[in-house]
């Protein structure tokens, strides 16, 4: 409920976020930083992590801790824990939540579930949908729970394309950049001792990226463009930052081609800023994509930057402006951009800098959370005016 205070205009609401949770990637950077953003701003926030109960990871809840947003981590056994929805139920009528933000289908089907006639405010984030015939049929069914919800945000156009034709009609649909709070990765100092904990000499050009280890984040492709870029730069390294599904394969191809020597697979890291500072170039092979936080935060730390043409990429890169754009699941066009980029570093460090700017004055975690701030507002107002 917003009330007027003296001079103070509306007073922060409650904001309870919930999101399933299987490591600390793009969707949970997003509802983090917005969290960390709300609460300088007054707002009583806190984070509930939906686990797997056989295999729970907590590197959610460590970073909230670590930056202070409280956090509770929920253990589901099964697809529909009925123990979670009560505690999620109690969550919300206890700590008198005014808003309930949930970042994903599963974390969608919970909230849905939880709340009762009294229910909160309900805003549902899409950060993007993944293909396959089976995850098809959970999107129909994520439509169909988001269509109760008060507002959906798409983190991009397309994707807001998308939730229209499935069904959210216009007047509670809005489309809201994802941000990051640029302070974390600019002007940072080179760590030296990092490069030899990665066994890269320091004389080594690294090409690097960042992402989850499965088949949409395009990875393969990179590896595939790699012995043509070691022909130009025969010392070059790999270096690969993430985890997920697709390790092994990706290990094999590596064997394959005949380049693990020059390949560090750095697995799941709490150290980005450094090691996008360790990087000559930074390579984002998607084939699909909402708003990726990590090509966001390559971006503002400076680093060259190469990236696939879908999604919402288009608006964050300015091709040959901010970085490089090129066609998805193209090795070659890989392989090309990144020697264009290392042949060059005066023209690469130039789009560098264009590509930060940009960052900070677009697609910053501010600007992102007065988005969501406004929208919280403004469900208030209306839920309040049918009271």
């Amino acid at each position: 409920m917003i009330v007027k205070g003296q001079d103070r205009g509306p007073v922060p609401p409650r904001v309870f976020h919930l999101i399933s949770s299987s490591g600390f990637l793009g969707a949970e950077n997003v509802a983090l930083e917005l969290a960390v953003q709300c609460r300088e701003r007054g707002c009583d926030v806190s984070i509930g992590a939906l686990v797997n109960a056989d295999h729970p990871n907590h590197d959610l809840a460590e970073e909230a801790s670590r930056r202070h947003i409280n956090v509770t981590v929920y253990p589901c056994a099964g697809r529909l824990d009925r123990t979670v929805m009560a505690g999620i139920a109690h969550e919300i009528s206890n700590e008198r939540v005014d808003i309930l933000h949930s970042h994903n289908y599963k974390s969608n089907y919970y909230a849905w579930r939880a709340m009762g006639a009294g229910r909160p405010g309900w805003v549902v984030t899409n950060h993007g949908r993944r293909s396959g015939l089976k995850l098809f049929f959970y999107n129909l069914a994520d439509a169909f729970v988001a269509g109760h919800a008060d507002r959906v945000v798409a983190v991009s156009e397309k994707i807001a394309r998308k939730l229209r034709r499935a069904g959210i009609g216009r007047e509670r649909l809005r489309i809201i950049d994802n941000g990051i709070d640029t302070r974390r990765f600019e002007a940072r100092p080179a760590v030296p001792e990092l490069r030899d904990a990665l066994g890269i000499p320091a004389s080594a050009r690294v090409i690097g990226t960042v992402g989850a280890l499965t088949r949409e984040k395009g990875q393969i492709f990179l590896l595939q463009a790699a012995p043509v870029a070691l022909q130009s730069f025969p010392s070059a390294f790999i270096l690969i930052v993430g985890d997920g599904p697709e390790r092994g394969a990706l290990e094999e191809e590596a064997v394959k081609l005949g380049i693990r020597h020059r390949v560090v697979f750095a697995g799941s890291r709490k150290d980005i800023p450094d090691l996008l500072g360790v990087m000559d170039v930074f390579v984002f092979p998607s084939l699909s994509e909402g708003l990726p936080m990590a090509l966001l935060e390559a971006q503002a730390s400076g680093t060259p930057t190469v990236a696939t043409r879908v999604g919402a990429i288009p608006s964050v890169i300015l091709d040959q402006v901010s970085g490089l754009l090129i066609p998805p699941a193209d090795q070659d066009a890989i392989a090309g951009a990144v020697v264009r980029i290392l042949s060059d570093p005066v023209a690469a460090s130039m789009m560098a800098a264009k590509g930060a700017e940009r960052v900070r004055e677009n697609f910053s975690a501010r600007a992102m959370a007065d988005g969501y701030l406004a929208l919280y507002h403004e469900i208030l107002r209306d839920r309040k005016g049918l009271s």
